[in-house]
């Protein structure tokens, strides 16, 4: 690009360049963004959000502004190390012998994630200081990432963070969105809530006592959503606090670093 069409055509991002980070980026509106095969487009006020899962590896961002010309960014990450997560007591039916009704809970609660899941707000509502900590004062239990053992049994990485906290604490949205959905009904998380803080940016929230928004409301940073509870697979009241961008995991506390950069 010629040096006096930067102003015009800038493409200008903060955040965690990492796995499981995420960049928020200014350009111009309707700016198609591309990466790992995933394609969003900016906002009408030129904000759009990239997000890395868990294991991402090496891929460049290509970018195309509304005139056709074209930018490409190599985004390197660091892998990083994860821990080992071992849970031993848990009953049989919650990790891996379920009874034929229990099967259809489950697979009636995954069709509800997939409706949240779904939701695709086009207006960013994230601003550049990322996350607010949904709770004020906890004892942090799992880091995102953890490889979980459940009951001697390997599972799926914990996408979440695990902040313990008695049984009550005040849950707060960490930031703008729209409720995605709001199901106290749900076989491994108990309850659950999920925002939509644009472009696919979901936080959701876990085992939570009590659910105190609707779908289709619409929150602000530190707004009350729920309190902390102990419901579904749980072995103690925690909220664990997950965030996907179109179905990359991403670690929502890397998220509360941004207002640093």
């Amino acid at each position: 690009l010629k040096i006096e069409n930067l102003a015009r055509r800038k493409f200008d991002c903060v955040g965690e360049q990492t796995q499981g980070g995420a960049l928020f980026c200014t350009t111009q509106p309707n700016t198609k963004v591309v990466w790992n095969g995933i394609e969003a487009k900016a906002d009408g006020s030129g904000l759009v959000v990239i997000g890395f899962d868990r294991d991402a590896k090496a891929s460049p961002v290509n970018v195309t502004f509304p005139d056709g010309k074209t930018l490409t960014k190599d985004i390197i990450f660091t892998p990083r190390q994860y821990d080992i997560s071992r849970i031993d007591g848990l009953p049989k039916n919650q990790v891996s012998e379920y009874t034929p009704e229990e099967l259809k809970r489950i697979r009636a609660a995954t069709a509800r994630k997939k409706v949240g899941f779904a939701s695709r707000v086009d207006t960013v509502r994230l601003t550049k200081d990322g996350f607010a900590s949904p709770v004020a004062e906890y004892i942090k239990t799992t880091n995102f990432g953890a490889q979980r053992i459940l009951n001697g049994i390997e599972k799926r990485p914990h996408y979440g963070v695990d902040m313990a906290a008695p049984a009550g604490t005040p849950i707060t949205a960490p930031a703008g969105g729209v409720v995605s959905l709001a199901d106290d009904d749900m076989y491994f998380e108990g309850s659950l809530i999920m925002i939509d803080h644009g472009q696919g940016l979901i936080s959701y929230y876990m085992h939570m006592q009590d659910v105190l928004v609707e779908p289709g409301q619409i929150v602000e940073t530190g707004d009350l959503i729920g309190t902390v509870g102990t419901r579904g697979r749980s072995t103690g009241p925690h909220l664990c606090w997950r965030l996907k961008w179109r179905g990359q995991n991403l670690d929502p506390e890397l998220l509360t670093l941004w207002s640093d950069k």
